[in-house]
């Protein structure tokens, strides 16, 4: 399905405009407020009633910098400020992120009741920044940390009222106006952020409107319930099934099947009552206490079919990863026989004009990968116990290769489109990590008859978006299949 037409900025004019009503789900953090009550830090009617609350669901992404691999914070708070100068904060814990692999999607990071009235501004702050990126100088991969705190504050003009209506509230931090590196190489952070007011679709939900997707692991089930864990973004949410729920992945038929410390994707939809409905729930394997996924994009391969494996870590849960091993690089060992999957949820691979095959001889550098694993991550080197140190996160054995979507950003050229489909070339930016890393400055793009478009109609030649879908290398070439194209 292909969205309507929507710009980011278009629809952040017209909804300020409007006013704002937000709405979230009641069941991702636990610490959400039925409507009518009030924590007491909103905006109130002067009068000593509390005034109603409606639930809001916070969303972050990244716009692109090209030369950031992965980019870890931990969220401390997003506060906003109403025409009173009363505050609330909508993210009222400590919640780790990563940024990088957000290019060209959303991530929600929390859900709160907020009470209704006017505000003015947001002011983000986050901390304990860990940064993976390719050298400008060097044309290395390096690392850095950048403990904080650092703020930004984004004015909503005109002012927004939170109403009734189901809305979200996306932040966009701009990595690539926010870091700038010396001519030494030395990375510095300034942090640029923007804010766009998505209504909520019934229709057809997208990341930036109603839709959210969660990688963690059960811990909990109840009759047609599971909670799910997770180490970046939203920390635990619970989601319900119904007859319209779709089940995959390892022989799972159903919620017969779901276990305590099995590991899921999760696609949702906020529903008008503030909860969330699992769409569809794929099964990544059991890891049970001791297991453990790690992911990212893949930095280098040993041997032919590949042996091992290294990731710069930007995705993980389970034993041995933590919010501080962002930006480390794992070193993954793949035994013969070890089944490789492809995470094709939104990605349209139909009537491709090549075989899209993931495997270890297709396995490349620059792709991106979900690693699973029956053990915990073996520590040493330099960042035993996954703190940042020389970038050595440790070892692990792979049980499991995943394909996982990816963004790139370049300018499109030689669009040509036959029917529902259409190619184009897209040039990577001359500081491309991606380029620096595999050599290659073009990859061919397929825009499917499911691909999805998020501000923009139809890709012109000369343009200048971000591409999201799964990457295959074919016999050496990069070939990305589009499940989102947007403007950056």
């Amino acid at each position: 399905m292909t969205y309507p037409f929507l710009s980011r900025q278009s629809a952040f004019a017209l909804l300020m405009a409007g006013g704002l009503a937000l709405v979230g789900c009641g069941g991702g953090t636990g610490a959400s407020a039925a409507p009518g009550s009030s924590s007491g830090n909103g905006s109130g009617s002067g009068t000593g009633t509390a005034p109603a609350a409606t639930p809001v669901q916070v969303n972050l992404g990244d716009a692109p910098a090209d030369w950031v691999m992965a980019f870890g914070m931990t969220v401390n708070s997003i506060t906003l400020t109403s025409t009173t100068g009363t505050t609330v904060n909508v993210v009222p814990a400590s919640t780790p992120m990563e940024m990088a692999q957000l290019m060209g999607t959303m991530q929600t990071v929390s859900t709160l009741a907020v009470p209704q009235g006017t505000y003015t501004q947001a002011v983000v702050s986050f901390s304990a920044v860990n940064l993976g990126y390719m050298n400008p100088v060097t044309k290395a991969y390096a690392t850095a940390t950048m403990p904080g705190p650092f703020t930004a504050t984004v004015p909503f003009s005109p002012a927004a009222t939170v109403g009734a209506s189901p809305m979200t509230l996306d932040f966009d931090l701009n990595l690539g106006a926010s870091l700038s590196a010396d001519s030494t190489g030395a990375v510095s952070l300034s942090p640029v952020m923007t804010a766009a007011l998505m209504p909520v679709s019934t229709t057809g939900p997208t990341p930036w409107n109603g839709s959210l997707r969660m990688m963690g692991s059960v811990s909990g089930v109840t009759g047609t319930q599971f909670t799910l864990g997770s180490m970046m973004g939203l920390p635990t949410a619970t989601f319900s099934t119904s007859g319209s729920t779709t089940f995959a992945g390892s022989g799972l038929t159903g919620m017969g099947g779901m276990a305590a410390g099995l590991m899921v994707a999760v696609d949702a939809t906020l529903q008008a009552d503030g909860s969330l409905l699992a769409q569809r729930v794929e099964s990544l394997g059991m890891i049970g206490s001791a297991g453990m996924m790690g992911g990212g994009l893949v930095t280098g391969l040993t041997g032919n079919p590949p042996t091992q494996l290294t990731l710069s870590a930007s995705a993980g849960q389970g034993g041995g990863m933590m919010p501080t091993s962002m930006g480390g690089t794992l070193t993954v060992s793949i035994p013969s026989g070890t089944p490789y999957a492809m995470d094709t949820d939104g990605v349209d691979l139909s009537g491709l004009p090549f075989a899209p095959d993931f495997s270890g001889a297709s396995l490349a550098k620059g792709q991106r990968v979900a690693v699973l694993s029956a053990g915990g991550m073996m520590t040493g080197g330099g960042m035993g116990g996954g703190m940042m140190g020389s970038g050595s996160l440790g070892t692990v054995t792979a049980s499991q290769v995943r394909l996982e979507p990816q963004a790139l950003h370049g300018t499109v050229s030689g669009y040509a489109a036959s029917g529902s489909q259409a190619t184009f070339t897209l040039t990577l930016a001359a500081d491309s990590a991606f380029a620096t890393l595999t050599s290659a400055t073009t990859i061919q793009v397929y825009q499917q008859a499911g691909t999805r478009m998020m501000g923009l109609q139809t890709p012109a030649n000369g343009q200048d978006l971000a591409v999201r879908g799964l990457l295959f290398n074919d016999a050496g070439t990069y070939r990305l299949v589009a499940a989102w194209v947007t403007t950056p």
